[in-house]
This record gives structure tokens, sequence and C-alpha cells, in this order.
């Protein structure tokens, strides 16, 4: 059985024994969809397999039975054919499964998900930290170099992708900010200070990275810096959300204007 290769983060591609297969096997767009629900239903519960009527209803949802019904069967089989072109009709598929009228990806097939690889490494990065701070430093920075950008980012409007991507990207702010906290403990305060703007420009309240970013600039000596962020954060929550910042970083400013010894969080 060949491997198949899917990048979802950033931008959707397929490759099969490391050769890309070029957009122009995706005869039909709805077979691309159904592809890509096929992998955010694996994401979300492994092995997953769910109804047609599941199915074309949340990728479909304006068609009517009949017309549904048969979009199914042109896109199922055009996705049958851009990932196995030279299968004969009769023969079953090597990726997908049906179980009566329920389909989705067989589970011993040989499929390689970006989104999955990078929760995994988050996961083996976490256990890590315990016994080997530099090595989950190390499985951390893999995981988060994974993370290429939004999930099926030619999916944006469609509501079934919208939870994995809202997940994954979660999951990537999480993990950036665990791994800015680690890299404190080895003074890799420049490294910790880009991970920070990279959550930020993700989504501008995270207001963990900017009390990273405070203590980043303010252990390397630059309390400016470090009271910059600080005004970078007040505005940021007051323009956006009418909010105040959290206790927890206004006495982390106040320690940076007083001079007081920081403390890294573990």
């Amino acid at each position: 059985m060949s491997t198949l290769r899917v990048q979802t983060l950033g931008m959707f591609r397929v490759w099969i024994d490391d050769e890309p297969l070029p957009g122009t096997v995706w005869k039909r767009e709805k077979a691309q969809r159904l592809f890509q629900f096929f992998i955010t239903a694996m994401l979300n519960d492994s092995h997953q397999v769910l109804p047609k009527e599941r199915i074309v209803a949340d990728l479909w949802p304006t068609l009517d039975e009949p017309r549904a019904d048969r979009d199914f069967k042109v896109a199922l089989n055009a996705l049958n054919d851009a990932l196995e072109p030279d299968r004969s009709s009769r023969s079953l598929s090597s990726y997908i499964v049906r179980y009566g009228l329920a389909y989705g990806l067989d589970p011993d097939a040989d499929i390689r998900i970006d989104a999955d690889e990078f929760r995994r490494g988050l996961k083996a990065a976490a256990r890590l930290e315990t016994d080997d701070v530099d090595a989950a430093i190390d499985a951390y920075r893999d995981a988060i170099d994974r993370y290429a950008g939004d999930y099926l980012p030619d999916a944006l409007y469609e509501d079934w992708a919208s939870l994995e991507r809202e997940r994954l990207q979660t999951l990537y702010l999480s993990g950036a900010m665990r791994l800015a906290s680690l890299l404190l403990q080895r003074e890799g305060y420049q490294e910790a200070v880009h991970l920070c703007q990279s959550v930020l420009v993700l989504d501008r309240y995270w207001e963990e990275a900017y009390r990273l970013m405070m203590l980043s600039h303010a252990m390397r000596g630059n309390r400016p810096l470090a009271m910059r962020a600080y005004e970078q954060c007040v505005a940021a929550l007051d323009e956006g959300l009418g909010l105040e910042p959290m206790h927890e970083t206004v006495d982390l400013y106040e320690q940076i204007v007083h001079g007081d010894k920081l403390a890294i969080s573990r």
C-alpha cells in the first residue's frame, strides 16, 4: 500500500509515496471537499466513519436528497480516481472504507496528516517536561514548526472545518507559550519574544504572551521594552474588549517598574 501524506496546515497538499498530486487531479471541487471532510472526521475521532446522510448534510446542506445522493456518488468516484488513478473499477479503495451506508478513511491505510503529527508532537513534548527540559524544548520546537498556518485555509467558510481549525490554533497558541516559558528557564529570551509575537499575530488578546514578552525583555535588562509590551497589552485589551489586564499582568508590570527580582514560573 502506498503512503498518503496530507498537508492541511497553511495550505492543502497531498503526496503519494513522496510524489505530489497535482491540483489537476481534483477534477471536481466536491471530491476534494469530500476528502477534506474525511480527514477532519478522522482528526475529530480516530478511524471514524459517518453515515452518508450526515456527510451530505454537512457538505452540501442546500441540496435536496436526490441531488445530494447523486453528487456524493460522483464526488466519491472522483476522489477514488484522484488517489488511485490506476485502480480497477471493481477493486476496493486502499484509503476509503464503507460500512453499509457509512464512509470514512481506512484506519489501516498508511495516511499521515500533518495536523495529527502536530498534536502528537505537542503531547510528546509535554511528557518530556518533568524529566528533561532541553529535550522538551526541542520537541516543542519540532511540533510548533509543523504548524504552518490555519487548518484547511481553502475551506475557511465551511462549518465542518471550523471547530478543528479553532482547536488546532488554540493548541498552537498554548504550545508556543509553553515553549516560550521553558526557553526563559534556559535564557532563550529572543526566541521567546519571537514566539510571543507570533502568538499575538493570531490573537492580540492572548495576555500570557504579553507577560512572557515583558519577562523576556526585563530579564535581558531592557525595562523600556518590557514596559512597552505592557502598554501594548493595555491598549489591545481596552480597544478590542473593553477590559483591563489581569492582576497577574499588572503585578508583573509593577515588579519591573520597581526593579524587583523576577521569578520564572515553571
